[in-house]
């Protein structure tokens, strides 16, 4: 006969669910950093003092002050002598970048308004070039000159004895490019290469992984499609071609460089991987066609919906909130509207996780009632358990009769819970994704809710409240299965350690709303039993 106070350490079942428990932990660790490889999303530096707001400067320039005319490809030709390199620099409130001459690209491309965990602007690709015109697998060089207005720059260049023409329009207001090509006859080919991300070796830190991914989205034939790049070693090389794309981006967890398509003729894009940077190549082939003119819409910044959705109906697409993600964009939806009454980030957190857990509450009340049904038939249970333990068909039987005749069903204590999954993880990928989240504060020490807690006091005031939850919710488990339960707050305390501190708030507050709701059940439960005491 079992003693009472015997450990469950000497029970083998008891030794079994907890290697399983742990064994689930390590497993969630692992899938975090396979989905969230720690990597640079985007590369920060300190970068030189900007100009004034609009100002655009050449080191060297073909043109004058005025904005003459430029130089035709015959007589660039003609001169033969090497063009030195252009760089117009140009900055506004939201963004400082440089144009160069050199594939009419873009270098040390900046956010203003963003910055990154060391206080640092966000910067793409700061010793590489964004969106530098090739042909041949080399950069055209161009001549260019600014327009008067300061965002528009026209460039004409020479290739294989044909001029072709460029003009690149910034948009302030959409804070994107639209890029004009215009392509001479007998062009056969014509290449853009994006290089943005760092990718960098998968870290080997259990506890700490990091929640930033890269990210290959295109859209071909109408459908999306998603490549999500892990750390990778020194030795591999990942490079995937797919025709036909009318857009196509890399982009980090908050951030994207992305191109769309408004051509007759749909480009190959190539994805690659190589010396720990992501790159898009976008080919053109111009054999046996008779289009005069490339045309893109050009961006790279934030992944805010409404951004995107101005520039182009295709760019949000660059959003990817996983399986969950009509979930994701309804919690999204409800989250902005809540922030737009009261300001701050958490307090909309809050309050939605109240409206969620309200609507559920029916779900919860009729698991709460079934619980207490199993927990006053269990003694019954058990004899027919007993009595019926050699019939198991007519064991079952009476069992089933036995619930059904109390209105007991343990089934429906699963709901709540079945409900509350897609929730849980639509909200990890609403807190992990939005830019809207980024770096912003709550109160105190929670600074960043899109970032872990650093002194991990919500992770623990949630533990506790689960604890307390536990106690309060009526069970029909045997001794050892309770004690196991048991170590699911430490579990969870333990998972939430890595989490978004925004996911966090939201469970603490779901399991204070649970607190809060079993001890008014448990309340009236008591006051409904003291009355037909009395009576």
């Amino acid at each position: 006969m079992k003693q009472e106070n015997e450990s469950p350490f000497s029970n083998p079942k008891f030794l079994l669910v907890l290697a399983i428990t742990f064994l689930s932990l390590w497993g969630w660790q692992y899938y975090l950093n396979k989905k969230y490889p720690p990597a640079a999303a985007v590369i920060t530096s300190s970068a030189p003092t900007a100009p004034a707001a609009g100002a655009i400067s050449g080191s060297t320039s073909p043109t004058d002050s005025s904005g003459g005319s430029l130089k035709s490809a015959e007589t660039l030709k003609a001169e033969a002598k090497p063009l030195t390199v252009q760089k117009f620099d140009y900055a506004d409130e939201n963004v400082k970048f440089t144009v160069s001459s050199l594939g009419f690209s873009f270098v040390d491309f900046q956010l203003n308004d963003y910055k990154n965990n060391d206080g640092q602007q966000i910067q793409f690709a700061q010793n590489d070039s964004l969106y530098t015109l090739q042909y041949g697998g080399k950069p055209i060089q161009f001549q260019v000159s600014a327009s008067e207005d300061k965002l528009v720059y026209t460039g004409v260049a020479s290739v294989e004895g044909k001029e072709i023409k460029r003009i690149l329009k910034y948009d302030k207001d959409l804070k994107a490019f639209v890029s004009t090509i215009l392509i001479p006859e007998g062009l056969n080919q014509l290449e853009f290469v994006i290089v943005q991300n760092q990718v960098v070796p998968k870290s080997k830190n259990f506890l700490m992984p990091s929640f930033d991914h890269q990210d290959f989205v295109y859209i071909t034939s109408g459908k999306t499609h998603s490549e999500r790049i892990t750390g990778i070693k020194d030795t591999e090389i990942f490079n995937k071609e797919t025709d036909a794309v009318s857009m196509a981006s890399v982009g980090s967890q908050y951030f994207v460089a992305a191109f769309v398509n408004k051509s007759d003729i749909l480009p190959k894009v190539v994805k690659k991987v190589a010396a720990h940077k992501a790159m898009l190549s976008i080919d053109y082939d111009l054999k046996n066609t008779k289009i005069s003119e490339l045309k893109q819409i050009i961006y790279m910044g934030a992944k805010k919906t409404e951004t995107l959705q101005n520039i182009d109906p295709s760019l949000p697409e660059v959003l990817n909130y996983g399986m969950f993600g009509f979930i994701s964009k309804v919690l999204l939806s409800l989250m902005k509207l809540i922030h737009s009454f009261v300001g701050n980030w958490g307090v909309a957190i809050i309050l939605l996780t109240i409206i969620v857990r309200t609507i559920l509450l029916p779900f919860n009340i009729m698991s709460f009632r079934s619980a207490q049904a199993m927990q006053k038939i269990k003694p019954k249970m058990d004899e027919v358990k007993a009595r019926y333990k050699s019939d198991p068909v007519r064991m079952n039987k009476e069992t089933m009769a036995l619930m059904k005749e109390n209105n007991a069903n343990p089934l429906s204590g699963c709901l709540p819970m079945l409900l509350q999954i897609p929730i849980f993880f639509a909200f990890f990928a609403t807190i992990s994704t939005s830019i809207e989240l980024y770096h912003q504060p709550f109160f105190g020490w929670i600074q960043d809710l899109s970032s872990h807690d650093p002194i991990f006091i919500l992770p623990i005031l949630m533990g506790l409240t689960m604890f307390f939850q536990q106690k309060l919710t009526p069970t029909t488990m045997d001794p050892m299965q309770a004690k196991i339960l048991n170590f699911m707050p430490l579990i969870f305390t333990l998972f939430m350690v890595t989490l978004p501190s925004g996911l966090t708030l939201y469970n603490f507050i779901s399991a204070l709303f649970g607190v809060t709701q079993q001890y008014f059940l448990l309340k009236d439960t008591k006051s409904k039993s003291a009355a037909v005491v009395r009576a």
